[in-house]
Formats: structure tokens, C-alpha cells, sequence
């Protein structure tokens, strides 16, 4: 009886062999190159994210210091309505009126610079000399609509974000463009080989 040979048992892959520090003889010295390069970049992508992270806490911190000085800087005064409110943009007459759609009317002011008027938001159905709060700086005139926390907090990761992907973009780009070359060098030499692999001899 013919004793049957045992099936071969897989050479596990070193993962550690592949690296261009190994001795594998079929790595050309442009792959060292090229796989260096590729761990360089993967540690400078990983130490980009606490650089955009100390990016996104500085701008954070900025920005809340921007809300208050512009919170600092605003008061509520009265205003007197000079007309009847107008509906707010395209809502008809006869459309029922939701409560985030708002009305505009011209109201008057007085400071100690003198009288302003202007064009506010107001409530709905809202007639000439009612009077509604508005919001001035320090100058008597209106002031515009100020960041919340929660705005200043996106704008913080969002400029963090934005920052490492440009970073990741620029830094991906090298090695990118290193294998390209190098694989189109390659791609010459490998021509040039078959071509005088198919020349007939001398």
C-alpha cells in the first residue's frame, strides 16, 4: 500500500520581511524607498491630529472672546413702530402665518447720539406705534446677529478638520507622485528590456 504524501504546510508571511528594512533580495531599492516613504507619511498624518486639534482650541478660543466682547457691547432699547408690519417674503396675504416667519416694519429709536430708524423684524400683525426691544451697540445703531456657543464651537472643529485634510492632502501628494514616477521609470525599463528580449541574434 502506498503511503500518501502529506499536503505542505503554508510558510506563514512575515509581516516584518516586508518592510524596507528586510533582506527579501526581490525588493529593488526603489521599493525601500517608496516604503519609507509611506511610513513617513502615515506618522506625520498621525501627528497632524494634535497640531488640528490645538488649531481648532485656539480658533474655539478666539471666537468666543469675539462673541463677547460683541455681547458686551449690546443693550436693548425701545422702539416705536412708524408703520403696520409687512409680511415677510414670499408669504401671501391669505397664507397662514407660521410663527418662524417673520414680519418687517420701519421703527425710530432715540440714543444720546440722536434718532435712528430702521427696518426690523417684527411680530405679526404688529401696527404702527406699538413698541418692540431692539437690539443697538454702542454707537445707537443695530447690531447684527451674534455667533451662539454652539455656532463657534462648529466653526472651531470645522476649521480643525479643514486643516488636517489640507495637511493629510499635501503630505498623501509626495509619495504619491514619488510612485508614479518610479513606476513609470520601471514601465520604460521593462519596454527596453523586452524590446531586446525580442530582438532576433546576432
Amino acid at each position: 500500500m502506498r503511503r500518501e504524501e502529506s499536503a505542505p504546510v503554508p510558510t506563514p508571511i512575515r509581516l516584518w520581511r516586508l518592510g524596507p528594512w528586510s533582506r527579501n533580495r526581490l525588493m529593488r531599492r526603489g521599493d525601500r524607498y517608496e516604503a519609507v516613504l509611506v511610513l513617513l507619511a502615515a506618522m506625520l498624518i498621525l501627528l497632524l491630529v494634535p497640531c488640528a486639534a490645538a488649531f481648532g482650541t485656539a480658533t474655539h478660543t478666539r471666537l468666543e472672546q469675539q462673541t463677547q466682547t460683541l455681547r458686551s457691547g449690546v443693550h436693548q432699547v425701545p422702539a416705536v413702530l412708524l408703520e403696520d408690519t409687512h409680511p415677510a417674503p414670499d408669504t401671501p396675504d391669505d397664507a397662514l402665518r407660521h410663527s418662524h416667519n417673520q414680519d418687517s416694519a420701519r421703527v425710530r429709536w432715540s440714543t444720546p447720539n440722536g434718532d435712528h430708524t430702521a427696518v426690523v423684524p417684527t411680530d405679526a400683525h404688529a401696527t404702527a406705534g406699538q413698541t418692540t426691544t431692539i437690539s443697538v451697540g454702542a454707537d445707537g445703531n443695530l447690531t447684527g446677529p451674534i455667533r451662539s456657543n454652539r455656532e463657534d464651537t462648529v466653526v472651531a472643529v470645522t476649521a480643525a478638520c479643514g486643516v488636517w485634510a489640507l495637511g493629510s492632502g499635501g503630505i498623501v501628494l509626495v509619495p504619491a507622485l514619488v510612485h508614479a514616477v518610479s513606476a513609470r521609470t520601471r514601465m520604460r525599463q521593462w519596454a527596453s528590456e523586452w524590446t531586446r528580449f525580442d530582438a532576433p541574434p546576432r
